[in-house]
């Protein structure tokens, strides 16, 4: 039986070299990015949601969601996609919670992003 690392893998990694025509270089120097920004983006949004900023919320949430497209990680956009929806119908009833949820999935997937940004340093 594989380990339980093996059988969770959010990240499609050919999805996303599809996106750079196969150079790991730069899509090391992307992941490296997103994990800089990635932090900002979630201190955005909830930032938006105390405000009731909902156009700030949709920006910033459809700013992941592509982010995360590009890295084939479907679950957590799917995710964001709820959250961009919230923010444009000017809902935000459990807009708390599923932000709480996509931190919450984001810790299983940001080690496939420090993964693949350690390979920029190779």
């Amino acid at each position: 039986m594989a380990d339980s690392e093996e059988l969770r893998k959010d990240m499609d990694l050919d999805i996303a070299l599809s996106h750079v025509d196969g150079d790991r270089q730069l899509l090391a120097e992307l992941a490296a990015l997103f994990l800089k920004d990635y932090p900002r983006l979630v201190r955005e949004m909830r930032e938006f949601l105390i405000r009731t900023d909902f156009a700030g919320l949709e920006r910033t949430a459809h700013t992941l969601k592509g982010r995360l497209a590009f890295f084939g990680i479907q679950r957590v956009r799917e995710m964001a996609l709820k959250l961009e929806m919230m923010g444009r119908g000017q809902e935000l009833a459990h807009a708390e919670q599923l932000l709480a949820s996509i931190e919450t999935e984001m810790k299983n997937v940001l080690p496939e992003f420090v993964g693949l940004a350690r390979e920029q340093r190779v």
